[in-house]
């Protein structure tokens, strides 16, 4: 069971139940937004064993969207999403609950990301105090929820079946050195990435592929998917969603990294 301070959607497996993917949703969304892709993909048989959890994020002043409230799992600025410290002014919102205009050069909110990772190591936990192991648990998601779940991935405790990021950016590279794990180095990625993203360009998402790729994660190709290491592949003519092809993809990297219990 999921926590009730973390409200989430839960898909059961079709078949019986012998892995999960927690796969979080992006800025503005929620779990129910990618309720159609779980059961889309639900339908191969090769996944009718996997459960899904999707959770909903609470709503926060977000400066991209001038500090309305809107679902998010943290803060996140233009000019951080673009990869620029160029001076720029965001709208920030005061204790008072006021919205007041401030310069900015870029930030990430690293105290909303860290809490946000905390809430899907919770989910995981709970999901192994089930009687799941580790190993047979996948983190995904989609642009901000990818980049949560690819930062989760590399800093949790547990030794998990592989991550899925759609659409995403590694944060808090910076830190990340004092963060990652040992096991970060056999974790089964498939990062995949719009070619005309306009949101999150490609080229700024390749640097993070490269960066990860210097703690000695090995990059992989295509038909490699589901090995240990990090398989980044690009979409032509994808924008910033998701497409048939890369759910295809998605779904024979999960069909590998936790396959059908066959016990």
């Amino acid at each position: 069971m999921v926590a009730e301070s973390y409200p989430a959607l839960v898909v059961p497996a079709v078949e019986k139940h012998s892995a999960t993917i927690i796969f979080v949703h992006g800025l503005g969304d929620s779990g129910h937004g990618w309720k159609a892709a779980a059961e889309t993909l639900g339908q191969n048989p090769s996944l009718q064993h996997i459960k899904w959890i999707l959770p909903h994020a609470n709503s926060r002043p977000v400066t991209i969207s001038n500090g309305k409230e809107i679902p998010a799992w943290f803060d996140i600025c233009l000019n951080a999403l673009k990869g620029s410290e160029e001076q720029h002014e965001h709208v920030k919102v005061t204790p008072s609950g006021n919205l007041q205009k401030v310069a900015c050069n870029g930030f990430e909110d690293h105290e909303g990301i860290l809490q946000s990772v905390q809430i899907v190591n919770d989910i995981i936990r709970q999901e192994i105090e089930s009687g799941l192991g580790a190993d047979r648990i996948i983190l995904g998601g989609f642009s901000q929820g990818g980049a949560l779940s690819l930062l989760t991935g590399l800093t949790t405790e547990y030794k998990l079946g592989g991550v899925v990021a759609l659409s995403a950016l590694l944060h808090l590279q910076k830190e990340l050195k004092e963060i990652i794990t040992q096991h970060a180095r056999s974790l089964p990625i498939f990062w995949a990435h719009g070619d005309v993203d306009s949101l999150v360009p490609t080229k700024l998402v390749e640097q993070s592929v490269g960066f990860l790729t210097s703690f000695g994660i090995s990059r992989l190709e295509q038909e490699e998917l589901g090995k240990p290491g990090l398989a980044f592949v690009t979409y032509a003519g994808l924008g910033h969603s998701s497409s048939q092809d890369e759910l295809r993809d998605m779904g024979e990297f999960m069909s590998r990294v936790v396959p059908v219990d066959t016990i």
